[in-house]
């Protein structure tokens, strides 16, 4: 009975030992730290029930001389010109932040947790918001990006993308 018990202590070791490694090498989510520099995505967006939307996204990433970061962004969806955007984001807490961004009718507003950031902004003044996850892959050179699209509450699109931050 007793060689059970340790072999339980043990393994219990062995998981809380793999578990506190894996939390200590998670990477913060800094935004300004993140897509400084070059970074290049690719995903499908889709809108209710249409189909999946194909779209590279280019950006570019500096902080200003204000200390707000600039992100420009050039997004092309498959068969369509490239649409140029604009994010100016900037920390107002520590893990909470706050945006403008040229599709955005208001105020984006996000917080971190971790390797994460989470997003929320409305896209016009008819109720569409968008909200989304952003997760920084423990490689440190990957960011997951899942979006939602919501009117009123009721999910009508989705947006897929994974960034490769080239900095």
């Amino acid at each position: 009975m007793s060689g059970c018990f340790q072999q339980i202590v043990l393994v219990t070791s062995l998981l809380m030992s793999l578990a506190a490694h894996s939390q200590s090498e998670e990477k913060a989510f800094v935004p300004d730290e993140v897509f400084a520099g070059r970074s290049e995505g690719k995903g499908e967006m889709q809108l209710f029930l249409g189909k999946n939307r194909p779209f590279t996204v280019e950006s570019l990433g500096a902080t200003q001389a204000d200390g707000r970061f600039k992100l420009e962004q050039n997004v092309q969806f498959e068969g369509e010109p490239v649409q140029s955007r604009s994010w100016m984001i900037w920390q107002t807490t520590p893990g909470h932040y706050t945006a403008t961004l040229t599709e955005a009718s208001g105020l984006v507003v996000g917080h971190t947790e971790g390797s994460r950031l989470t997003l929320r902004y409305p896209l016009n003044n008819w109720g569409l918001v968008m909200h989304q996850i952003l997760d920084l892959t423990h490689d440190g050179k990957t960011v997951l990006n899942y979006g939602s699209i919501r009117f009123l509450g009721i999910p009508i699109g989705q947006l897929r993308e994974t960034i490769q931050l080239t900095h």
